[in-house]
């Protein structure tokens, strides 16, 4: 058993995610998420091109326990519906530590809310927030452009 514990990353027990959506607004603070008008997927604007004055990415990472103690890099970024880059990519990197009482073949879970001011919206249609952790996508939270002139 100790044999399998060090083999490395096993296909099925990898860092992966049960939520990723967008938000008006997220926080992850002491082990929650505390969200204000979350899971949106249309946003009107006036006009374009635009810029959103703030909006949030917020995701629950799950990390087994042979992925603790480890450096990992996380990548969010935004991409347009021709899978071009239609905003600044957030990256850094993260590492869990192993709480009292874990054991093989348990998890800890990580929350992370990214959160964007003035984000740039050139034109109409969908754009998606792609979520990758150590290089391997993990989830996309996609979100439609509408132009809705006032009235």
């Amino acid at each position: 058993m100790a044999e399998e514990l060090n083999a490395g990353p096993v296909p099925g027990r990898d860092i992966r995610t049960t939520a990723f959506f967008i938000a008006d607004h997220a926080e992850a603070v002491n082990g929650k998420l505390y969200v204000l008008g979350g899971c949106w997927d249309v946003l009107s604007v006036r006009q374009l091109p635009a810029h959103h004055p703030h909006m949030s990415v917020a995701t629950a990472l799950h990390v087994p326990w042979g992925s603790t103690n480890q450096v990992h890099t996380i990548t969010v970024r935004l991409i347009d519906e021709d899978g071009h880059p239609a905003g600044p990519e957030m990256s850094g990197q993260f590492e869990t530590g192993r709480p009292p009482g874990m054991r093989p073949g348990d998890e800890t879970t990580m929350l992370l809310a990214f959160n964007m001011v003035s984000t740039p919206l050139e034109r109409e249609g969908r754009y998606e927030f792609v979520l990758d952790v150590d290089g391997t996508e993990l989830a996309r939270a996609r979100f439609r452009v509408t132009v809705q002139p006032a009235q």
